[in-house]
């Protein structure tokens, strides 16, 4: 009888601890560990590569900023932006309350979130004025999630 109460009682316990999270993703703070630019089906990656330096974004449950410091060549460029965010399904769009560029201030940019396992993929194709995907323009950002 001991036996057959401590065995239901084991897989209670694991079936409780494999019942499905609530997800929170991208909630949290990630390091960017690959950036490319696609122009016209060609490929190419900025980091590593020819820019050296770190940049880290982090979400809150509305809110994104990201931070870093990029070198190419001799200059030196700080890289920061904040604002909000809605994600649905993997549809993501930012508007942008600060930038470094200041031409983003204030701008709504549509991109797609992919999460694989710890790697969170970011994809930005431009739009034209009248809200038109441009097929032969995109960047593409890899994050992992910081511990």
């Amino acid at each position: 009888m001991k036996k057959s109460i401590f065995s239901g009682l084991m897989i209670l316990f694991l079936l409780s601890n494999c019942a499905r999270q609530e997800t929170t993703y991208p909630q949290g703070a990630w390091k960017l560990i690959q950036a490319q630019s696609i122009e016209n089906g060609k490929v190419t990656t900025t980091y590593p590569g020819i820019l050296i330096g770190n940049e880290y974004k982090m979400w809150s449950e509305k809110n994104f900023m990201f931070v870093g410091r990029w070198e190419e060549d001799t200059i030196i460029t700080d890289n920061y932006g904040y604002g909000t965010y809605t994600l649905e399904g993997n549809e993501y769009e930012e508007t942008v309350l600060y930038h470094f560029v200041n031409n983003y201030q204030g701008k709504s940019l549509k991109m797609t979130l992919e999460l694989k396992n710890d790697t969170l993929i970011q994809v930005y194709h431009p739009v034209d004025s009248i809200g038109r995907q441009s097929e032969n323009v995109s960047s593409v950002e890899k994050y992992i999630r910081m511990k």
